[in-house]
Protein backbone atom coordinates (compact mmCIF):
# COMPACT_ATOMS: atom_id res chain seq x y z
CA UNK A 1 0.00 0.00 0.00
CA UNK A 2 1.26 3.49 -0.80
CA UNK A 3 0.22 6.74 0.82
CA UNK A 4 -0.13 9.92 -1.24
CA UNK A 5 0.12 12.90 1.10
CA UNK A 6 -1.76 15.29 -1.17
CA UNK A 7 -2.95 17.30 1.82
CA UNK A 8 0.08 19.40 2.69
CA UNK A 9 -0.40 21.90 -0.13
CA UNK A 10 -3.93 21.12 -1.27
CA UNK A 11 -6.27 20.58 1.66
CA UNK A 12 -4.53 22.10 4.61
CA UNK A 13 -3.24 18.73 5.92
CA UNK A 14 -6.82 17.53 6.40
CA UNK A 15 -6.80 14.79 3.78
CA UNK A 16 -4.55 11.82 3.07
CA UNK A 17 -5.33 9.46 0.23
CA UNK A 18 -4.22 5.87 0.68
CA UNK A 19 -4.10 3.69 -2.42
CA UNK A 20 -4.31 -0.04 -1.83
CA UNK A 21 -2.00 -2.47 -3.61
CA UNK A 22 -4.31 -5.14 -5.04
CA UNK A 23 -1.77 -7.79 -4.09
CA UNK A 24 -1.88 -7.03 -0.36
CA UNK A 25 -4.62 -9.56 0.19
CA UNK A 26 -6.18 -11.64 -2.53
CA UNK A 27 -8.34 -14.76 -2.69
CA UNK A 28 -10.24 -16.57 -5.40
CA UNK A 29 -12.52 -14.74 -7.84
CA UNK A 30 -16.17 -15.39 -7.09
CA UNK A 31 -19.60 -14.11 -7.92
CA UNK A 32 -22.28 -15.77 -5.87
CA UNK A 33 -25.90 -15.85 -4.81
CA UNK A 34 -26.09 -15.21 -1.09
CA UNK A 35 -28.64 -16.38 1.45
CA UNK A 36 -32.07 -15.02 0.54
CA UNK A 37 -31.39 -15.20 -3.19
CA UNK A 38 -29.68 -11.84 -3.71
CA UNK A 39 -26.78 -11.63 -6.17
CA UNK A 40 -23.53 -10.34 -4.69
CA UNK A 41 -20.30 -9.39 -6.47
CA UNK A 42 -16.74 -9.73 -5.23
CA UNK A 43 -14.96 -6.47 -4.38
CA UNK A 44 -11.62 -5.20 -3.12
CA UNK A 45 -10.65 -2.06 -1.24
CA UNK A 46 -9.26 0.27 -3.88
CA UNK A 47 -8.35 3.28 -1.73
CA UNK A 48 -8.95 4.93 1.62
CA UNK A 49 -9.24 8.70 1.83
CA UNK A 50 -8.38 9.79 5.36
CA UNK A 51 -9.79 13.12 6.49
CA UNK A 52 -10.16 15.12 9.67
CA UNK A 53 -12.45 17.81 10.99
CA UNK A 54 -15.82 18.13 9.26
CA UNK A 55 -14.66 16.24 6.14
CA UNK A 56 -15.76 12.57 6.14
CA UNK A 57 -13.28 9.85 5.32
CA UNK A 58 -14.02 7.52 2.41
CA UNK A 59 -13.45 3.83 1.78
CA UNK A 60 -13.63 3.05 -1.93
CA UNK A 61 -14.48 -0.51 -2.95
CA UNK A 62 -13.81 -1.73 -6.49
CA UNK A 63 -15.65 -4.57 -8.21
CA UNK A 64 -13.22 -7.35 -9.05
CA UNK A 65 -12.74 -8.30 -12.69
CA UNK A 66 -13.60 -11.93 -13.43
CA UNK A 67 -13.96 -14.08 -16.51
CA UNK A 68 -17.69 -13.26 -16.44
CA UNK A 69 -17.40 -9.47 -16.53
CA UNK A 70 -14.29 -8.73 -18.61
CA UNK A 71 -16.32 -7.06 -21.36
CA UNK A 72 -18.45 -4.87 -19.08
CA UNK A 73 -17.43 -1.73 -17.16
CA UNK A 74 -16.44 -2.36 -13.56
CA UNK A 75 -18.10 -0.46 -10.72
CA UNK A 76 -16.89 1.16 -7.52
CA UNK A 77 -18.67 2.02 -4.28
CA UNK A 78 -17.65 4.85 -1.93
CA UNK A 79 -18.63 4.56 1.73
CA UNK A 80 -18.34 7.55 4.05
CA UNK A 81 -17.01 6.86 7.52
CA UNK A 82 -15.20 8.52 10.39
CA UNK A 83 -11.45 9.03 10.47
CA UNK A 84 -11.00 6.58 13.36
CA UNK A 85 -12.92 3.86 11.48
CA UNK A 86 -11.00 4.50 8.25
CA UNK A 87 -7.71 4.31 10.17
CA UNK A 88 -8.76 0.96 11.64
CA UNK A 89 -9.30 -0.45 8.15
CA UNK A 90 -6.00 1.01 6.95
CA UNK A 91 -4.08 -0.54 9.85
CA UNK A 92 -5.61 -3.90 8.99
CA UNK A 93 -4.51 -3.62 5.36
CA UNK A 94 -0.99 -2.67 6.47
CA UNK A 95 -0.85 -5.50 8.98
CA UNK A 96 0.10 -3.08 11.74
CA UNK A 97 0.50 -4.74 15.13
CA UNK A 98 0.35 -3.07 18.52
CA UNK A 99 1.85 -4.11 21.86
CA UNK A 100 -1.66 -4.77 23.14
CA UNK A 101 -4.50 -5.82 20.79
CA UNK A 102 -6.97 -3.16 19.74
CA UNK A 103 -10.67 -3.97 19.38
CA UNK A 104 -10.70 -5.68 15.98
CA UNK A 105 -7.55 -7.68 16.71
CA UNK A 106 -8.94 -8.76 20.08
CA UNK A 107 -12.18 -9.87 18.42
CA UNK A 108 -10.31 -12.02 15.91
CA UNK A 109 -8.16 -13.49 18.68
CA UNK A 110 -11.38 -14.39 20.52
CA UNK A 111 -12.80 -16.07 17.41
CA UNK A 112 -9.64 -18.12 17.00
CA UNK A 113 -9.78 -19.23 20.63
CA UNK A 114 -13.37 -20.37 20.05
CA UNK A 115 -12.53 -22.28 16.84
CA UNK A 116 -14.43 -19.76 14.74
CA UNK A 117 -13.43 -17.49 11.86
CA UNK A 118 -14.72 -14.75 9.57
CA UNK A 119 -15.94 -16.47 6.42
CA UNK A 120 -16.98 -13.39 4.41
CA UNK A 121 -18.48 -9.91 4.72
CA UNK A 122 -21.22 -8.36 2.61
CA UNK A 123 -22.36 -4.79 2.03
CA UNK A 124 -25.99 -5.75 1.71
CA UNK A 125 -28.19 -2.67 2.08
CA UNK A 126 -28.29 1.06 1.46
CA UNK A 127 -30.81 3.37 3.11
CA UNK A 128 -29.57 6.86 2.29
CA UNK A 129 -27.18 7.91 3.62
CA UNK A 130 -26.44 4.74 5.62
CA UNK A 131 -24.85 1.49 4.35
CA UNK A 132 -25.42 -1.80 6.16
CA UNK A 133 -23.28 -4.91 6.26
CA UNK A 134 -23.33 -8.53 7.37
CA UNK A 135 -20.49 -10.66 8.67
CA UNK A 136 -20.68 -14.43 8.21
CA UNK A 137 -18.81 -16.49 10.79
CA UNK A 138 -18.23 -20.23 10.76
CA UNK A 139 -17.69 -22.29 13.90
CA UNK A 140 -16.44 -25.83 14.15
CA UNK A 141 -18.79 -28.09 16.11
CA UNK A 142 -17.32 -31.56 16.10
CA UNK A 143 -17.32 -32.83 12.53
CA UNK A 144 -19.70 -30.11 11.32
CA UNK A 145 -19.52 -26.37 10.71
CA UNK A 146 -22.08 -23.92 12.03
CA UNK A 147 -22.66 -20.65 10.16
CA UNK A 148 -23.66 -17.49 12.03
CA UNK A 149 -24.58 -14.19 10.32
CA UNK A 150 -24.50 -10.91 12.26
CA UNK A 151 -25.36 -7.33 11.29
CA UNK A 152 -22.46 -4.88 11.37
CA UNK A 153 -21.34 -1.43 10.36
CA UNK A 154 -19.48 -1.56 7.03
CA UNK A 155 -16.36 -0.07 8.62
CA UNK A 156 -16.23 -2.82 11.25
CA UNK A 157 -16.97 -5.51 8.68
CA UNK A 158 -14.16 -4.27 6.42
CA UNK A 159 -11.72 -3.89 9.33
CA UNK A 160 -12.31 -7.53 10.23
CA UNK A 161 -12.20 -8.72 6.61
CA UNK A 162 -8.75 -7.27 5.88
CA UNK A 163 -7.37 -8.72 9.12
CA UNK A 164 -8.87 -12.16 8.51
CA UNK A 165 -8.17 -12.13 4.75
CA UNK A 166 -11.87 -12.78 4.24
CA UNK A 167 -13.61 -12.00 0.93
CA UNK A 168 -15.68 -8.84 0.58
CA UNK A 169 -18.96 -8.87 -1.34
CA UNK A 170 -21.42 -6.16 -2.31
CA UNK A 171 -25.04 -6.87 -3.14
CA UNK A 172 -25.50 -6.25 -6.84
CA UNK A 173 -28.61 -4.13 -6.26
CA UNK A 174 -26.65 -1.81 -3.95
CA UNK A 175 -23.86 -1.48 -6.49
CA UNK A 176 -26.34 -0.73 -9.27
CA UNK A 177 -28.13 1.91 -7.20
CA UNK A 178 -25.24 3.89 -5.73
CA UNK A 179 -22.09 2.58 -7.41
CA UNK A 180 -20.13 4.40 -10.09
CA UNK A 181 -18.61 3.09 -13.33
CA UNK A 182 -14.84 2.57 -13.43
CA UNK A 183 -12.58 2.89 -16.44
CA UNK A 184 -10.91 -0.24 -17.73
CA UNK A 185 -7.14 -0.52 -17.25
CA UNK A 186 -6.42 0.47 -20.85
CA UNK A 187 -8.56 3.59 -20.35
CA UNK A 188 -7.09 4.59 -16.98
CA UNK A 189 -5.26 7.93 -16.80
CA UNK A 190 -1.58 7.86 -15.93
CA UNK A 191 -0.41 8.56 -12.38
CA UNK A 192 0.61 12.13 -13.27
CA UNK A 193 -2.70 12.75 -15.05
CA UNK A 194 -4.62 11.45 -12.04
CA UNK A 195 -2.76 13.81 -9.69
CA UNK A 196 -3.33 16.71 -12.07
CA UNK A 197 -7.07 15.92 -12.16
CA UNK A 198 -7.18 15.82 -8.37
CA UNK A 199 -5.27 19.09 -8.16
CA UNK A 200 -7.73 20.78 -10.55
CA UNK A 201 -10.63 19.46 -8.49
CA UNK A 202 -9.16 20.79 -5.23
CA UNK A 203 -8.58 24.22 -6.77
CA UNK A 204 -12.33 24.48 -7.42
CA UNK A 205 -13.17 23.97 -3.73
CA UNK A 206 -14.04 26.75 -1.33
CA UNK A 207 -14.42 26.77 2.48
CA UNK A 208 -18.20 26.65 1.98
CA UNK A 209 -17.86 23.20 0.39
CA UNK A 210 -16.80 21.81 3.77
Amino acid sequence: MTTDRLSADLLGSNTIRIRIDSNVYHSSDMCMRCRGGAIVVRADIESIIMASGPIPSLIVLRERATSNNRETPLRSLSIQTGSVEAAAVSRGVDGVTTPRPITHDLFLDTLTALDAKVERVEINQYDAPVFYAKITFVHEEGDSMREVVLDARPSDALALAVRANAPIYIEDDVMNRVGTILLRNDEQPSRDEELEQFDRFVQTLSPDDF
